[in-house]
């Protein structure tokens, strides 16, 4: 029987990633596109989609002979917080989102990665979960592992103090149009954030951050600059394609134990939560 409190999926899995216990293993990189959970595989073997329905999308394979899995989120944090929440259930213990931003700061540009250690919490489903002066913030031993991978594979990289908002358009200082709805506070968004040293603005990740911590779960990010909001410029320039291969060898990190300051140490990735074994 399916409660209301738990439903299930027709084939008895979580309900809207449809995936049951044991079908994805304990580290899982977390795209918000579906189609960009293909791309984060594509350096894989074995790969397999296990699920599609909605903006849910998994795919599992091997990485360097690591399994690993990918689950698409779609956009923003109401659907950030029902994946996370299913994975957990499932028994995933360490995520890592990949996705895009815009850089309100000229340390970044296109095509740069962005690594937020934490977010300034303006996106609305972490408050259903715990008040606004609870930080959001990403896990130490993933943004070392993120920070060690982009070393590694040579990508320019940074990391930043995140703005997640809950809009697209005037969340993020964008107008409506000519003659469009334009409250006078939006003109002061991106000034604003940038007198507070806020580098970039995007929809998922204190969300996760806030989320994923509450869940006992290790998080962090890597976004790839899509946008060049001061300078009113737009494009990839292969920044996405590199932040879904540097979650991939930071995963590869993470569960050797490599990062700094951190050898021989491991996890336990029990159900009780991720802490830290010496």
């Amino acid at each position: 029987m399916t409660g209301a409190n738990a439903p299930k999926a027709a084939n008895d899995g979580v309900y809207h990633l449809q995936l049951k216990p044991g079908d994805v293993p304990g580290y899982v990189i977390l795209p918000g596109a579906p189609e960009r959970a293909t791309l984060i595989a594509k350096r894989w073997t074995g790969v397999r989609e296990l699920a599609s329905y909605r903006e849910f999308k998994t795919v599992t394979g091997e990485y360097d002979g690591m399994k690993l899995a990918a689950t698409s989120t779609g956009i923003g944090g109401p659907s950030s917080e029902i994946c996370l929440h299913e994975l957990n259930v499932l028994g995933v213990h360490t995520c890592i989102r990949v996705g895009t931003t815009g850089s309100i700061t000229p340390r970044f540009d296109l095509g740069d990665l962005i690594i937020p250690v934490a977010c300034v919490r303006r996106d609305g489903t972490s408050t259903s979960y715990v008040g606004p002066e609870f930080p959001a913030f990403a896990d130490t031993q993933v943004v070392l592992a993120l920070a060690q991978a982009c070393e590694k594979l040579g990508f320019r990289y940074g990391l930043g103090l995140a703005c997640t908002v809950g809009s697209f358009y005037i969340g993020q200082g964008r107008p409506l149009g000519e003659g469009g709805y334009w409250p006078s506070f939006a003109e002061r968004i991106i000034p604003d954030l940038r007198q507070a040293r806020v580098t970039n603005l995007e929809m998922e990740t204190a969300a996760q951050y806030v989320v994923g911590y509450l869940h006992g779960m290790r998080m962090g990010a890597v976004l790839s600059v899509i946008a060049n909001r001061p300078l009113n410029r737009w494009g990839d320039e292969g920044g996405e394609e590199k932040a879904c291969l540097a979650a991939c060898e930071a995963m590869k990190i993470l569960e050797q134990g490599q990062t700094p300051g951190s050898v021989s140490l491991r996890f336990n990735t029990s159900r009780e939560g991720v802490r830290a074994n010496a």
